[in-house]
């Protein structure tokens, strides 16, 4: 008996000391460290001239050419609710070399910093920053592109996605300073204090750090490379991260979106109704083919183009046109066109195309793109607008919402140089005016004033639709005052203030009816803005007077063909392909004079 308890005894410490050793290979093996302990080894360059600025761009440039990326992370202060312009960009190489740069003292976005934010092949790597990105735009006027999220990432690996500070201790076990003091400190002070410095860098050293690991442990999975050689890993990376470039992190977006497709195709199929792009609902997910090749034909049997099938069943219906097959259908003109497909542009017309994205191959649900943006080739002239589905091609959902991200960039770059404001409302990726150049210092003291003295700042001719804030107070004060009338909740001293704004609007009245404030209450807000300008209209004005439309036509063409990679674009698509087809026009004596400057051809005549 008492051997049996001796043996319990010995079994039962053993377990103890094993639970022991393994806790303390746990503890140790996974110890969180302190920020400022795990990343001792950063060299931190504080920039406050132009001259410095200038020397850390270079180094950093040097050191992120393994990895092609660096983390990036803005602050600012915000008073009264109201975000100031960003006062302070970190960014940060993996090996630790971190620049702090002191916009609010720059004043500006030095040129050196501004080519490395406009650089798309190094990537700015962080938690949401295009919304850095955004707000460096509205503040500098700089267009940041290569923004990744690491969210997009953790979400493919597996891990839970968070917060910056989560992220850091899953990963790579560093505990970050995210006290409310130090987040909203004063970035804009003289000098900024040793935490503020510390917090800064390691905000945006770990989202490199990150990064890395991040991309290492998908390749590890086998998840997007088959190379295990850590130079072939970097070298290619592009391949990669250039699908969620600029992209913003939505939590369970890949879900939700998988979910939304399949709920609309059973909706299809439930109510046999398909949907389809219109007017009214431009950007409309279709299920029904963009490309029905069906085949029209000269009266002589020539093939002249392939077409849409209600198209082709238009000319049949007219009594111009006869069905001479039904699989595939094959209409045949009963009339000479006014003219005939010739050479590569001619073949591309006779060519039957697939029906999926052309980037990504996706097929069944797609949107369709317009390669030169609508709001340009609307004010072309019909000669150029003519066989315009050489610039529609399907996209599936995510490949179309990347593409308009981009498509946001050219135009931003297109509103400075043709001095063509973008409307407000048509802003996709930023909400600012681009054209407003001021300084930024001065522009601060303009919107406090704005803020003080009740007076709206201009916003010039980029909104075709002004709100008249003089009003907007008059019909408020309309509203709250018959609405308190009913209910008696109003305060005297505030009833009179608002009675105040009324009787100061209409002098003929020596006292407030409910005939006034019923009329009040319906006074117009929003007023058509008689100095509005269309950007695209500008844009198109100004390449009229500049070189010629094929110039902004072809522009669009190579900027879809660098930013979204496509990989099955219809054989024979061209950049060139309406110079092609115009230079036929003119050698046949169909090119009208009038239109050959607008569309920039005036020297094929010689």
């Amino acid at each position: 008996m008492e051997f049996s308890n001796l043996n319990v005894s010995l079994t039962s410490a053993a377990v103890l000391l094993g639970c022991a050793g393994l806790t303390y290979w746990f503890y140790y093996k996974n110890k969180l460290r302190d920020a400022s302990n795990a990343f001792k080894y950063l060299t931190i360059k504080v920039v406050t001239n132009e001259t410095l600025c200038n020397e850390v761009i270079l180094e950093l440039k040097r050191r992120c050419q393994s990895h092609h990326a660096i983390g990036f992370d803005c602050e600012w202060v915000t008073e009264h609710g109201k975000r100031n312009p960003v006062a302070l960009l970190q960014l940060s190489s993996f090996d630790g070399y971190c620049g702090l740069i002191r916009l609010n003292q720059l004043k500006y976005v030095p040129e050196s910093l501004k080519e490395l934010l406009e650089d798309k092949t190094i990537y700015k790597v962080g938690l949401a920053p295009s919304d850095d990105a955004r707000y460096l735009h509205q503040d500098y006027g700089v267009v940041t592109e290569g923004t990744l999220d690491l969210r997009h990432i953790a979400h493919l690996v597996g891990h839970k996605v968070g917060g910056l500070g989560a992220l850091s201790q899953s990963l790579l076990g560093v505990v970050l300073d995210k006290s409310w003091r130090i987040r909203c400190s004063d970035w804009e002070a003289e000098d900024l204090s040793t935490r503020q410095v510390r917090y800064a860098s390691a905000d945006a050293h770990v989202a490199i750090k990150m990064f890395v690991r991040l991309v290492n442990d998908l390749n590890k999975n086998n998840r997007w490379l088959s190379t295990k050689r850590n130079g072939e890993i970097w070298d290619n990376l592009d391949k990669f991260c250039w699908q969620y470039c600029d992209i913003r992190f939505k939590t369970n977006k890949m879900d939700r979106q998988g979910k939304n497709d399949s709920n609309k195709v059973k909706q299809l199929k439930k109510k046999d109704k398909e949907l389809v792009s219109s007017k009214r609902y431009p950007h409309a997910v279709r299920s029904r083919p963009l490309y029905h090749n069906c085949f029209l034909q000269a009266p002589d049997g020539d093939l002249l183009c392939t077409c849409d099938d209600r198209k082709a069943m238009w000319y049949v219906e007219k009594q111009i046109a006869d069905v001479v097959k039904d699989d595939p259908l094959t209409v045949r003109l009963r009339f000479e066109p006014s003219g005939r497909a010739n050479g590569s542009v001619g073949a591309y017309y006779k060519l039957t195309k697939e029906n999926k994205c052309v980037v990504c191959g996706a097929g069944n649900i797609y949107i369709r793109k317009n390669v030169v943006p609508r709001e340009y080739r609307k004010y072309f002239p019909e000669v150029m607008k003519e066989h315009s589905s050489h610039d529609v091609v399907p996209l599936c959902v995510p490949c179309h919402q990347r593409s308009n991200i981009s498509d946001q960039a050219v135009r931003e770059r297109l509103a400075d140089k043709c001095s063509a404001p973008l409307d407000v409302k048509r802003s996709a990726k930023y909400a600012e005016d681009v054209t407003c150049k001021c300084n930024i210092s001065d522009q601060a003291v303009r919107e406090r004033l704005a803020d003080k003295c009740s007076a709206p700042l201009d916003v010039k001719r980029s909104a075709k639709y002004a709100e008249d804030v003089t009003c907007k107070k008059i019909r408020s004060a309309a509203r709250a005052l018959l609405l308190q009338s009913k209910k008696h909740v109003l305060p005297e001293e505030r009833r009179k203030k608002l009675e105040a704004v009324l009787l100061d609007h209409y002098k003929e009245h020596a006292k407030i009816t409910e005939e006034l404030l019923a009329e009040a209450s319906e006074i117009q807000v929003m007023f058509e803005n008689s100095d509005y300008e269309s950007h695209g209209q500008k844009v198109v004005e100004y390449f009229v007077a500049h070189g010629g439309l094929l110039q902004l036509e072809q522009m669009w063409r190579e900027h879809f063909l660098q930013t979204m990679r496509p990989q099955h674009m219809p054989e024979l698509w061209s950049v060139r392909h309406n110079e092609e087809r115009l230079r036929i026009r003119l050698s046949e004596g169909r090119l009208p004079k009038e239109d050959m400057k607008l569309i920039g051809i005036t020297g094929w005549l010689t």
